[in-house]
């Protein structure tokens, strides 16, 4: 009986001794890092930051260009000449998959009123600058002159409007009737030799920025012309060498060949009925 006893007393302080066995805590999940997307640049945002920017202004889109500074979307050059902003078409233009927008910048001299459009390409949201300005205008207005009728946003690109006061045969018409030379371009950007330029795309490859029309349509066709579509070396063909081509003589564009080479028209690919023949393009 006493053994009996010591067995029952001796298994209880086993048991006390050990206690009842623990569960194992899992060790808490890692919190997983929410990283936000990077904010989408918008026109609107380019828009706000060129309103507080220095601008380059060509004039007639072709000229020595001047530096304006902008306060709110308007300024005063050297001369006391006022100049405001019009709204802003945003479209990514040279591929990056960041935003740019086409701005219409206007001045006034007297009685005259200059309007062109500039290129401000987007770097992003969180960039310092949000967007840098392509330095050669897309398209202009001007009184008895060329007309921008449209801008309009497309798949990497601009749908340019235009109506072009044609010299050899718009002499005899108003100001109030404006030009007879009705065109619709389509621009992009491209990247040729470290610097960004506006190239036309339709409806001929050609020189992208302000292309003026010609005095005199009095160039002969001529084969193995060579024209590149922007004043870099390494710029793409506007002409193709192996077909006919005529070349027009322009007025200076002291903007278009401040590194050399000329700037010139040509007339290449065409319809019979279209009433703007002539495009620009750049030799050696």
């Amino acid at each position: 009986m006493a053994a009996s006893v010591m067995l029952v007393l001796v298994g209880c302080a086993a048991t006390d001794g050990a206690g009842p066995p623990q569960p194992t805590s899992a060790a808490p999940p890692s919190a997983t890092a929410t990283v936000e997307p990077a904010p989408d640049l918008t026109a609107a945002d380019i828009a706000a930051w060129a309103a507080d920017a220095e601008w380059s202004y060509a004039p007639d889109g072709l000229g020595v260009p001047h530096t304006v500074a902008l306060t709110g979307g308007v300024g005063t050059d050297d001369l006391g000449r006022p100049y405001s902003l019009g709204e802003a078409i945003g479209a990514d233009l040279d591929g990056d998959g960041v935003m740019d927008a086409a701005i219409p910048i206007t001045m006034v001299d007297g009685n005259a009123v200059h309007e062109l459009w500039y290129i401000w390409r987007g770097l992003g949201a969180d960039s310092e600058p949000v967007a840098e300005q392509v330095i050669y205008p897309i398209s202009r207005t001007t009184r008895c002159g060329d007309v921008t009728r449209a801008v309009t946003p497309l798949d990497g690109a601009l749908q340019l409007d235009v109506v072009l006061w044609m010299p050899h045969t718009d002499a005899a018409r108003s100001c109030a009737e404006g030009g007879s030379g009705v065109l619709t371009r389509v621009i992009s950007l491209s990247e040729i030799d470290g610097q960004f330029y506006p190239v036309q795309t339709a409806p001929v490859t050609a020189w992208g920025g302000v292309c003026p029309p010609t005095e005199w349509l009095d160039g002969s066709p001529e084969m193995g012309l060579a024209a590149r579509v922007a004043p870099a070396p390494s710029a793409p063909a506007a002409i193709d060498p192996a077909r006919a081509a005529a070349v027009f003589g322009l007025r200076e564009a002291p903007l278009l060949t401040a590194g050399g080479g000329s700037f010139f028209g040509f007339i290449q690919d065409y319809g019979a009925a279209d009433p703007v023949r002539m495009h620009c393009a750049f030799g050696v």
